[in-house]
């Protein structure tokens, strides 16, 4: 279920991009229609690239994807006729101004624009279909384990269960001051901060998301609650009382019908997180075909270097802190890997590691093989660094918000990596700066910023002086 915010994301974002595409194929075979050739000229193909630019930058402005409430609503075919005519009409002036107009077959200009409606009705129509029958697919219930006390948290939690629009199962109300005159909700175990603390520490079934809803006589015990959840990567939302909203600078959200602030949101979410995997299967795809020469000569290099697999895997937290296993080119001398878990980070001048594998890490060549975890979704091109599991559960109780770098998939470079924040973090100040840096990339993404991070990781970020 998308939120408004959700919403107008894809609509400014994944839906006039389609919509451009359609355009374009529709102005291709038009081309075939008439012409009956595929292989279009430069100043057809010249046009074609301008109808499709307009399109992005006119279907917007012209209401392609709001309606008269100003929700996303970009199903109805009648809501992109207004930008098609603007399209059009600006091409005619276009080649008018540039008196270009005898050059190209007002034929082809006409079967385009009846292509191109017919595609966007199809393609409105088939998404249409094809979401409502999703829709109606019964869904996974999300698991909430509910934080606070007094009536506030009990009519959450009736309101909560008798929602029309999500599956919500509330598996607990953690409760901080008991109250005997108020009774307990039916059917809820009442779970201690203990407990809650067991239930969040790691990724498991029992809990997918923690909300807190107090009174607003409870606010100084909520910084108890606060500090617990820094440790968990789980989705927070608060749930306040209306009069409280003023004080708070949050996305806010509707959850089953009520206000709730979102207070680890990330615009990684809906359509942008569709978008950010595709790009990642794209690079992904791309960077292990044009490098498997390289890979092979590497796998030689390594193996003539020292005995041992070709190979380095260490388990490392992932998207919503799940254990993956990282893939690097080895490196280091074989045996008894003294920093299989991350415990021992590679330090300047260590003794562990190869002539060849110095070479690697000095030149980042040995993260090349992360592309093959991109594929499998494990990781992103570009994201927060995977830490090993002892390095995490070294800081995770002494920087504030450590986890919720976890919040995204983890990347083969990332905006800290790009700023020289890589390598060994012998100190808690260094380690603080890079948490601060991956934060800001989860707040701030957007693709623009993954291939400014991709074009500078190339420019230099590959190579650096804590490289070793």
């Amino acid at each position: 279920m998308f939120s408004a915010a959700g919403r107008q994301t894809t609509a400014s974002t994944l839906a006039p991009l389609l919509d451009g595409l359609l355009v374009a194929a529709a102005g291709w075979i038009a081309y075939y229609t008439r012409w009956d050739k595929w292989s279009l000229p430069l100043d057809y193909l010249s046009v074609l690239i301008l109808g499709t630019g307009l399109v992005l930058v006119i279907f917007p402005i012209t209401g392609a994807y709001r309606s008269w409430r100003g929700e996303m609503h970009w199903r109805d075919t009648g809501n992109a006729l207004p930008g098609l005519f603007a399209v059009a009409t600006l091409l005619m002036l276009a080649g008018t101004l540039t008196k270009t107009t005898a050059e190209f077959s007002r034929l082809w200009m006409g079967y385009w624009f009846l292509y191109a409606l017919a595609a966007l009705f199809l393609f409105r129509w088939l998404s249409a279909t094809v979401s409502t029958r999703l829709l109606a697919r019964p869904r996974p219930a999300v698991r909430v384990l509910l934080v606070g006390d007094g009536p506030f948290a009990r009519r959450v939690a009736e309101q909560a269960r008798g929602a029309n629009d999500a599956n919500w199962q509330i598996v607990g109300l953690v409760v901080l001051a008991l109250d005997d005159e108020q009774p307990p909700v039916e059917d809820m175990p009442v779970v201690s901060l203990e407990e809650m603390e067991a239930m969040i520490s790691e990724p498991s079934d029992a809990v997918d998301e923690v909300w807190i809803a107090m009174d607003n006589n409870a606010l100084d015990r909520q910084k108890v609650v606060i500090d617990l959840l820094q440790s968990s990567c789980l989705t927070v939302r608060y749930i306040p009382d209306l009069s409280m909203l003023a004080l708070l600078n949050h996305i806010p959200a509707e959850v089953a019908g009520m206000m709730v602030i979102n207070l680890n949101a990330s615009p990684l979410t809906g359509p942008n997180s569709l978008i950010k995997t595709a790009v990642d299967i794209l690079i992904a795809s791309i960077a292990l075909l044009l490098l498997a020469p390289l890979f092979v000569l590497i796998a030689i290099a390594i193996k003539q270097d020292s005995p041992g697999p070709v190979f380095f895997r260490q388990q490392r937290h992932g998207w919503d802190g799940k254990v993956i296993q990282v893939l690097k080119f080895r490196t280091m001398l074989p045996g008894p890997a003294p920093d299989a878990d991350g415990a021992n980070q590679a330090q300047r001048n260590d003794p562990r590691v190869t002539r060849v594998g110095r070479l690697l890490r000095r030149t980042s060549l040995d993260e090349l093989p992360q592309f093959i975890n991109v594929l499998k979704g494990d990781m992103s091109v570009v994201g927060p660094r995977p830490h090993p599991l002892a390095l995490n559960k070294n800081y995770v109780r002494r920087i504030d918000a450590y986890m919720q770098r976890h919040r995204v998939k983890p990347g083969i470079t990332g905006w800290a990596q790009i700023h020289g924040l890589r390598g060994e973090t012998e100190t808690l100040e260094k380690m603080q700066r890079r948490i601060e840096y991956d934060l800001y990339y989860i707040e701030h993404w957007s693709l623009w910023l993954d291939i400014k991070i991709i074009a500078l990781t190339f420019l230099g970020g590959w190579t650096s002086d804590n490289a070793y």
